[in-house]
């Protein structure tokens, strides 16, 4: 019997040895990159760009990301690229056209809620900067364009599934807020798919 005990404990003992070199491939460096949609929405109907800026339909959004994990916390650096949107704008004269586009620089810190089971819920929040270019042309009217960086921050949360120890999918939403352009507050709804591939 005590050698059965001493050879079942020996082999708990050389299963949790390789155990945990297993999840710990899980941490180190990463990089990762996502796409998905977003939803811009400019100021209010009072604000200086608000009333004749509408770019609130959906867009293409891409990103890159560098970063590091270490056990339930992810440190990034990421650049997300927005697809520039090109509308018409007044009900009579439709050679108003406004285009608009944004890009962003973060640093984004992450919580992995259980992470290293085969699902893990997350959440997240980021500061960077934003470059937001919009551009006007109206028929009869000067042609104007602005340009701004502005510091942003971003909060969201998703899901993380492990397809092996290296390899992860994530699925998510983040809401941004990148300051002001011409006294309109410029925030956007973003849902995205994402990988990550561990070094």
């Amino acid at each position: 019997m005590n050698k059965k005990l001493l050879s079942a404990f020996a082999v708990f003992l050389m299963s949790m040895s390789l155990a945990v070199p297993a999840s710990a491939e899980c941490d180190g460096f990463y990089m990762g990159v996502r796409g998905g949609i977003v939803n811009h929405n400019i100021g209010d109907s009072d604000e200086s760009l608000g009333d004749r800026l509408e770019v609130d339909d959906n867009a293409w959004m891409a990103g890159a990301a560098l970063g590091y994990r270490y056990t339930y916390f992810r440190a990034e650096l990421e650049f997300t690229w927005r697809e520039e949107t090109d509308k018409k704008t007044g009900e009579i004269d439709a050679r108003n056209n406004s285009t608009f586009q944004t890009m962003s620089y973060m640093l984004n810190i992450y919580a992995d809620l259980t992470p290293y089971s085969m699902f893990t819920p997350y959440v997240m929040a980021g500061i960077g900067m934003t470059n937001i270019e919009y551009e006007f042309q109206g028929f009869g009217r000067r042609a104007v364009k602005y340009e701004e960086d502005n510091f942003t921050w971003a909060v969201g949360g998703g899901l993380s599934a492990k397809l092996t120890n290296r390899i992860n999918i994530d699925v998510g939403y983040r809401f941004w807020h990148m300051g002001e352009i011409e006294k309109a507050s410029v925030r956007a709804h973003e849902v995205y798919g994402g990988f990550r591939y561990v070094f």
